[in-house]
């Protein structure tokens, strides 16, 4: 047997990072604060005058949860507030107890969780290192040569002898971050925590999480943004009421998750023919769309209020083109159906890149842009965007829906509308962006 089928073997047989079997936990839900107290108290009454005990309201926060998370692998876990994201992550650190099931850690776990989890509001930020380090058995010494870096990535300055409760949520996380991140984890676990911090400081984070997935950390990242999970994560977990809906290719899983929020909110999800398109990168660019009845599928239940009919890519003398040079201006023609009255119609466009990512999105509403309300009929709009971008592929997305309340409410969406490819420009870089660089050579002595 040769040296690399050894090594294959050895590897497979090693244990997962973290391993996550048939998890259920359930929460108990009191009224008032005094019923947890008084509960059994009255039940003891009750039972002596030969009346059946009450119980509290149960709340299911998992369901039968189950995953494995193999050495140096990234999996970010994605779902709406109340799907038992941060309540999972705390039974895999051991700060809760799952109510049947098993989690089985292989390593050294950091965590940084929901903000105000770890640290001791009235202990200084440095006190708080030391005791983080404490819990996963780092010795003061230890700690203590640690601590220069901790604190030069944290950047939080004097208030690292300060009380934490005396801290801004951003002052907060850039030192529990920093915490963990330099204990030598094997596991990293990170909440949504990073969304409070500046922008700055996220990408610094998640240049350090790169970094990490290099050396081979295990790492599970809870996050909202679909642009993250895709970008940083091998895998992705959808939760949903406590369960797992997918678990998968993060394409698929936040696939998922958009057509499950329009879906919740009452609309209809569109899917196009994409795969073909999207798989093909390299062949040959049709000089058309194909017509709607055949790209367009359409799922609309009863009682939505509106519907894309049909979607086409033109240039500005109104052809359909799917190739165009940078600088010339893309025409997305939307026709649509509208079922009753909407009184604050909203119209939203989106490019992304062929791996899902979006590169850029805007609505009638976010950009303040006049719609006038519709009554029942069919419509059209169109959206035209100047294609200042480099030489790469770009996929359209069309979603339509109303403003209710100062919010947005889809009703439908086309998440692949088409595609058009731009022609990479001469000496002009290279990425999604097309900046104008000016270079002003040092004067010489």
């Amino acid at each position: 047997m040769s040296s690399k089928s050894i090594k294959v073997t050895a590897e497979a047989t090693q244990p997962a990072a973290v391993s996550v079997h048939s998890v259920d936990k359930v929460f108990r839900i009191y009224g008032q604060p005094a019923e947890r107290l008084m509960l059994p108290i009255k039940n003891r009454i009750r039972r002596f005058v030969g009346l059946e005990p009450r119980s509290p309201k149960l709340f299911h926060a998992l369901r039968d949860v189950s995953f494995q998370i193999a050495r140096g692998e990234t999996v970010g876990i994605i779902g709406r507030n109340g799907s038992g994201k941060s309540t999972l992550l705390q039974i895999i650190v051991g700060t809760l107890q799952a109510n049947r099931g098993s989690v089985q850690v292989n390593g050294r776990i950091s965590a940084l969780l929901e903000l105000g989890a770890g640290f001791n509001p009235e202990f200084t930020g440095r006190e708080n290192v030391y005791l983080a380090g404490s819990i996963i058995g780092i010795g003061s010494r230890e700690m203590a040569e640690l601590m220069p870096v901790i604190e030069k990535f944290a950047d939080i300055g004097e208030f690292i002898d300060q009380p934490v409760k005396t801290y801004s949520s951003g002052m907060y996380v850039r030192l529990a971050f920093s915490t963990a991140i330099h204990v030598s984890p094997d596991i990293l676990v990170v909440d949504e925590a990073l969304a409070v911090g500046d922008t700055a400081f996220q990408t610094k984070c998640l240049t350090r999480i790169r970094k990490m997935q290099s050396e081979g950390v295990s790492i599970i990242l809870v996050t909202h943004s679909t642009n993250t999970l895709l970008e940083y994560c091998d895998r992705g977990i959808y939760l949903r009421q406590g369960m797992v809906v997918l678990d998968g290719p993060c394409r698929d899983v936040v696939k998922r998750y958009a057509d499950d929020l329009v879906d919740e909110e009452g609309g209809a999800v569109i899917y196009a023919d994409e795969h073909r398109a999207m798989s093909d990168q390299a062949g040959a660019v049709p000089a058309t769309r194909p017509s709607p009845a055949t790209s367009i599928e359409t799922t609309t239940e009863a009682g939505v209020a509106s519907e894309i009919l049909s979607i086409e890519l033109q240039d500005a003398s109104g052809r359909q083109r799917t190739t165009f040079s940078y600088g010339e201006r893309l025409v997305i023609v939307v026709r649509i159906r509208v079922h009753r009255y909407i009184d604050s119609p909203c119209y939203g466009v989106q490019l992304k890149s062929v791996d899902d990512i979006a590169l850029w999105s805007g609505t009638t509403q976010n950009m303040q842009l006049e719609v006038a309300p519709t009554g029942p009929g069919e419509y059209a709009f169109r959206w035209e965007l100047v294609l200042a971008f480099t030489g790469n592929r770009y996929i359209v997305a069309v979603g339509v829906g109303d403003i209710d309340s100062g919010e947005y409410h889809r009703h439908s969406r086309v998440p692949y509308a088409g595609h058009v490819d731009v022609l990479p420009q001469p000496h002009s870089g290279h990425g999604w962006l097309a900046p104008i660089p000016l270079f002003i050579p040092l004067e010489g002595p």
